[in-house]
């Protein structure tokens, strides 16, 4: 492993790092379901970019095609899918939410802070690139989380899901050079393979209960 990175790539993943914490405040801020997966796409494009720019920084052919795979499958195959599930659904945006959008760009903030504050901390020494990889992929990690648990809607915690994986995916490419390629391959195709049973299982609620919101279906509970 190279003792540094060029100077333009280090400045391109801090460039792209912008790019994964700025969409995902688009997606805090988002009531439009159409809105959550055009932040999602353009995520996961900035997340093959990452692989791309590591890749040539260490002249990986392996991450070249992490980088493919991740618009073949993030990029085009899942945000396909999803928006097709969109498509069916009656209601395009989040009626209700837990938290006003203000209040969640501002929690958004505050856990970006955290995770810039937290992560040198924890942090190996020597790791490529050192902390602020580390910060971006603990932020992206952070606010999945808060998607999950601020949105009522089924397909905005799918993407907050899908946010929290690109976080980690992320990070375990700019920070250790990534991991086995049949790993990394393992990991892509189980996501597509989530992503379809619940872009299957939104479209079976929505026909059969007529709503994707999850407090109208904490109801159904015996």
């Amino acid at each position: 492993m190279p003792a540094h990175v060029p100077s333009i790539a280090s400045q391109l993943l801090q460039v792209l790092g912008a790019v994964l914490i700025l969409t995902a405040f688009w997606m805090l801020g988002a009531r439009r379901l159409a809105d959550y997966l055009y932040a999602y796409g353009i995520q996961s494009a900035a997340v093959a970019l990452v692989a791309a720019v590591v890749g040539a920084s260490i002249g990986s052919l392996e991450l070249y095609l992490v980088a493919l795979l991740t618009v073949l499958v993030k990029v085009l195959a899942i945000t396909s899918i999803l928006s097709s599930v969109v498509r069916r659904l009656t209601v395009q945006r989040e009626v209700r939410l837990v938290l006003n959008l203000p209040t969640s760009l501002l929690i958004g903030v505050a856990l970006v802070l955290l995770a810039f504050l937290t992560s040198p901390s924890v942090v190996a020494p020597g790791t490529f690139l050192n902390e602020p990889p580390l910060a971006v992929s603990l932020a992206l990690v952070l606010i999945g989380l808060f998607l999950i648990s601020s949105r009522r809607h089924v397909l905005a915690q799918v993407v907050g899901l899908l946010t929290i994986e690109n976080g980690l995916f992320s990070g375990a490419i700019a920070i250790a050079y990534g991991m086995p390629f049949i790993v990394e391959f393992g990991i892509l195709f189980d996501v597509l393979v989530a992503v379809i049973v619940l872009g299957l299982l939104v479209s079976m609620i929505q026909h059969h209960i007529v709503t994707a919101d999850t407090s109208e279906l904490r109801r159904l509970r015996g």
